[in-house]
């Protein structure tokens, strides 16, 4: 039998396909290696970290992101190591989708100021469905509105489940101005759908991403802390009919940041426009950032969400620059 989800939630789920990718993060920013596996081997640092993010709707659907990570850096043989957990839940549809990915990260110097850093990654990915929490043909009626709490389809009894790999490649290129980078994931499109018999390929995703950074105290004003900059980053990606495009602008203030971001969300008839706010402190070799959106555009046949992310990473190396007081982004003092 064809198994169906309710018809009145289609609507809901397209708003969901187009903010919940993998690739959606509110503090981009700090968290470049969630789209591009280069930024694991930027500026030859080893650190771990953690995101957690949860997207709510005006109902009981909610999706909750859990993903952290590590990076060691080998800089006498030129290249860095990352590894990666992303957990992906969408409630309550009982879909889950966790990925294990490992990155390879080679250095090489463009000339004197500019440093290039190809990677790819291989990863391994489990989804699975849970029967009883959809909605199938049989349990609707349609002139009533009713909706049955059995099914007797006999697929409302087990539970699916698919697992794939996952390959992708990078490249990053920065210097202490501006940071360029390109990434490609799921190069092989693996097939992730739950009915063997049909054959539903994941789209091949590309990002673009740049951000520049500017010394807004450069000759020592009183009215300013000494380390001030003004960090602008943005980035476009684009999966089959899906696109996405973040920006955000983020002032540092020694160890204090803050900031606006803005994100369009696009997937065929269906567009979101999202803004919000981020802050963060850096203290030692901690960082700990908060990030908040909420939707600037109200349709009577979308379920614009609301966003709350929080993020913490923690520097590795013994002698990290934030212990003298410079907390520049773009830095290259380890090379």
């Amino acid at each position: 039998m064809k198994k169906e989800i309710l018809i009145s939630t289609l609507l809901l789920i397209a708003a969901i396909q187009v903010v919940a990718a993998q690739e959606y993060v509110l503090s981009q920013s700090r968290n470049i290696h969630m789209l591009n596996s280069s930024y694991y081997g930027f500026n030859n640092l080893s650190k771990t970290g953690v995101l957690f993010s949860a997207i709510s709707y005006d109902g009981p659907e909610k999706i909750d992101t859990k993903f952290a990570y590590s990076c060691v850096n080998f800089d006498k043989l030129n290249f860095s190591l990352g590894l990666d957990i992303n957990s992906f839940n969408i409630h309550p549809y009982g879909l889950v989708v966790n990925q294990l990915n490992l990155s390879y990260v080679y250095q090489f110097s463009l000339n004197y100021n500019t440093i290039v850093l190809p990677a790819i990654s291989l990863g391994i990915a489990s989804r699975s469905l849970k029967a009883d929490q959809l909605i199938f043909e049989d349990q609707l009626n349609l002139l009533s509105g009713y909706i049955a709490a059995v099914s007797e389809d006999p697929l409302s009894l087990i539970d699916q489940s698919r697992n794939h790999f996952d390959l992708g490649a990078s490249v990053l290129i920065y210097n202490e101005d501006f940071l360029v980078g390109l990434s490609f994931k799921h190069l092989n499109q693996p097939d992730i759908s739950f009915n063997e018999g049909v054959s539903f390929k994941k789209d091949l995703s590309m990002s673009l991403q740049g951000a520049y950074e500017r010394n807004l105290n450069y000759y020592g004003q009183n009215f300013l802390p000494e380390n001030s900059y003004l960090f602008l980053y943005f980035s476009m990606t684009s999966a089959g009919k899906r696109l996405n495009a973040y920006a955000s602008q983020e002032l540092q203030l020694s160890g204090f940041s803050f900031g606006i971001h803005e994100n369009f969300s696009y997937l065929n008839e269906f567009s979101l426009l999202n803004m919000g706010v981020n802050a963060g402190v850096s203290f030692g070799n901690t960082n700990i950032d908060i990030s908040y959106s909420f939707p600037l555009t109200q349709s009577a046949n979308l379920f614009p969400p609301k966003m709350l992310e929080l993020s913490m990473s923690f520097d590795l190396n013994p002698f990290v620059r934030n212990n003298s007081g410079d907390y520049k982004r773009l830095k290259m003092d380890n090379f």
